[in-house]
């Protein structure tokens, strides 16, 4: 009975490590001058369906939008897309704008979702996430701050045959 229910708890356990955390979220906070940012490397496996991004923008001054924000995504085979930005390019396909709503200098909270299925971005591995002062003119002063959520990607679940085998340790017993 007791190998059992140690049976079960061991397939439980490699079960539950199969299942990966659903869509990656990023956060980021980019800082002016224009041109300026940074990427972020993460872990990842799956297809890109889109993006949902939602940022505070704060202009001390400049002459930036909000919709300046520049965002690059680069897939572990090395495929990648662009998306936002003004006069900032990186030379890869440009997978879209923000709408008119975010040409403004004023200081506020944005939202944006952008479907992404038809660039075709996928694979198991290091993605790399940029996040850019999308305008060459914008100050120092201007600042994006909040999360980009990654649909279709998952964070890779640890390993079932290792859980299992810790599973199978814990159920394992002296008799004397």
């Amino acid at each position: 009975m007791k190998c059992g229910t140690f049976l079960m708890a061991g397939l439980a356990s490699a079960a539950v490590a199969g299942i990966a955390s659903a869509d990656v979220e990023v956060f980021f906070d980019v800082s002016g001058p224009g041109g300026t940012g940074y990427t972020v490397d993460i872990e990842a496996d799956g297809g890109l369906a889109g993006m949902n991004i939602a940022f505070d923008f704060t202009n001390a001054g400049g002459y930036t939008w909000a919709g300046d924000l520049f965002i690059t995504i680069v897939d572990p085979n090395g495929t990648a897309i662009q998306f936002g930005g003004y006069n900032v390019d990186a030379g890869y396909t440009d997978a879209g704008d923000f709408d008119s709503s975010f040409d403004t200098s004023t200081s506020g909270a944005f939202a944006w979702n952008q479907a992404l299925e038809s660039f075709g971005l996928s694979g198991s591995g290091t993605w790399t996430i940029g996040f850019y002062d999308g305008y060459t003119g914008g100050a120092a002063t201007d600042n994006w701050a909040g999360v980009i959520n990654l649909e279709g990607l998952a964070v890779p679940a640890p390993g079932a045959l290792a859980l299992l085998g810790l599973a199978g340790l814990a159920g394992r017993r002296r008799r004397a």
